[in-house]
């Protein structure tokens, strides 16, 4: 481990409540869970859950994500990325394991990748960000 990596803590989850829109460019190590409406960039390790009534736009860098509500754009993940019954999901996901399950509406393609490759996609998203600032 790199002498500045930070170690995501148990019980340290980010909430976005519902009836709350937050657009922009969210980076943490700590989980995540969306009950409003977030339209932009979020990369974490941890995992992340989209709530029931909840609706994400944009890209999506995750250890593991939970969809349960409405998401566009990309997602990818280090490790799983599960899409639950009334999850509506229309983009583009890589990832190293899905599921989904009955009744959800997945509308987009599906890549299968390595966690190596994660690594590297997360690493080029973190150099084309540096870039910008």
């Amino acid at each position: 481990m790199a002498k500045n990596e930070v170690v995501p803590q148990i019980n340290e989850v980010n909430r976005i409540a519902g009836g709350t829109e937050l657009r922009g460019t969210l980076v943490t190590t700590s989980d995540i869970r969306i009950d409003g409406f977030f339209e932009g960039k979020i990369q974490t390790r941890g995992k992340v859950v989209i709530g029931e009534n909840a609706q994400f736009i944009g890209d999506l860098f995750c250890g593991s994500a939970d969809v349960w509500g409405k998401m566009e754009g990309n997602l990818v993940t280090g490790h799983q990325a599960a899409f639950k019954s009334k999850a509506r999901f229309e983009g583009a996901l890589q990832c190293s394991r899905i599921f989904i399950e009955d009744g959800a509406h997945f509308n987009g393609t599906c890549k299968m990748i390595s966690e190596e490759e994660y690594s590297q996609m997360v690493e080029k998203y973190n150099s084309s960000a540096k870039n910008l600032r």
